[in-house]
């Protein structure tokens, strides 16, 4: 996409903000405030970045790692400018991230998005406002602000996956089917994907607190700190649900080992039953001749030979189907059997 540069100028006094800008409408905002915000949509306009980075004296190598935005949270020191690489996600857009790169020098802060869309508009809303307090502040405090606004997004994205979550929870044990093995994989690489991207903020954010350079005051760097506290607790978010996917993967094979168990014991009782009747009517069926011998199957010839045979193989299964109920193999033998178990 084109590139656009914005530019938000702004002191105790008063707010100067304006879109499309070129770089001598940045120098005639530049002098008139204290702090300048360039913000930068779009990174396929490489000259425009370089013109950029030579009005403000950036260091080649941090251009250089704008452009290519594959780079890892982290905070490099310049001479006259610290530049900071951050990941930042969007809700909309799920655990994907993209780079956000800032450079802060000593009046100026210029941040570099590959897409339109960010999480600074409450921070745009506070620039605006009279009396706030980072209309009173410097770049650094701005620099904060932004790189709190990134690590702040990543907590709608958490909260939607632990809905997810809870959702898998349910449907592994109510619901154990292959499709839930699928969700549950791709759940544990978006937990991943949101580690990856979260773990070197606190580095990052850690290393700029307790950073010498006079491009950052103590009273900013408490506010870091109190920043770097919130990507720990993201890092326990995150692991606390790696381990809970891990957890119902677990859980799912438990649940179709059971499943099967439950499926082998119907058929072996179904079995079971058919086993004596089976005998049963294999005995009579052997078709031995009466008049060669009296011995051969006289009940045959008895009156009542066929009701007693269906009354023996009606008592067998009956008989068995008791048997089977009271040693809480099924039915509610088997509930009160589980509840024996669990007192």
């Amino acid at each position: 996409m084109a590139t656009r540069i914005d530019l938000i100028a702004y002191g105790p006094d008063g707010v100067d903000e304006r879109a499309n800008v070129s770089v001598t409408e940045i120098a005639t905002a530049r002098a008139a405030h204290a702090v300048t915000w360039v913000n930068v949509v779009g990174l396929a306009d490489v000259p425009a970045i370089e013109r950029l980075g030579e009005y403000f004296g950036l260091h080649r190598l941090a251009l250089e790692d704008v452009i290519h935005v594959h780079q890892r949270a982290k905070t490099e020191e310049y001479d006259g400018h610290i530049y900071l690489v951050a990941r930042m996600v969007l809700p909309d857009h799920g655990p994907d991230s993209e780079q956000v790169s800032m450079f802060l020098g000593g009046n100026f802060v210029l941040t570099f998005q590959e897409r339109p869309g960010d999480c600074f508009e409450p921070i745009r809303t506070r620039i605006r406002t009279a009396g706030t307090r980072i209309r009173g502040a410097g770049p650094d405090y701005l620099v904060y602000a932004l790189v709190d606004a990134v690590i702040e997004g990543y907590f709608p994205v958490i909260e939607a996956l632990s809905d997810r979550l809870e959702q898998l929870e349910d449907d592994v044990v109510l619901r154990p089917e292959p499709r839930v093995v699928e969700r549950l994989h791709a759940m544990k690489h978006e937990l991943l994907a949101l580690r990856r991207a979260i773990w070197p903020h606190r580095e990052m954010v850690t290393a700029l607190s307790r950073h010498e350079s006079p491009l950052v005051s103590a009273q900013t760097g408490v506010y870091l700190r109190d920043c770097s506290d919130h990507t720990i607790q993201l890092m326990d978010i995150v692991e606390t649900y790696r381990e809970i996917a891990s957890g119902l993967m677990d859980v799912y094979l438990s649940s179709l080992t059971n499943r099967m168990n439950e499926i082998m014991k119907v058929l072996t009782i179904i079995a079971t039953i058919f086993m004596p009747l089976g005998f049963i009517v294999g005995l009579y069926g052997m078709n031995f001749d009466r008049g060669v011998s009296p011995w051969n199957m006289p009940e045959l010839g008895w009156r009542f030979g066929y009701p007693l045979v269906l009354g023996v193989m009606i008592l067998s299964t009956l008989g068995m189907l008791y048997y089977f109920r009271h040693k809480g193999w099924f039915g509610r033998g088997r509930r009160d059997r589980i509840k024996k178990e669990t007192r």
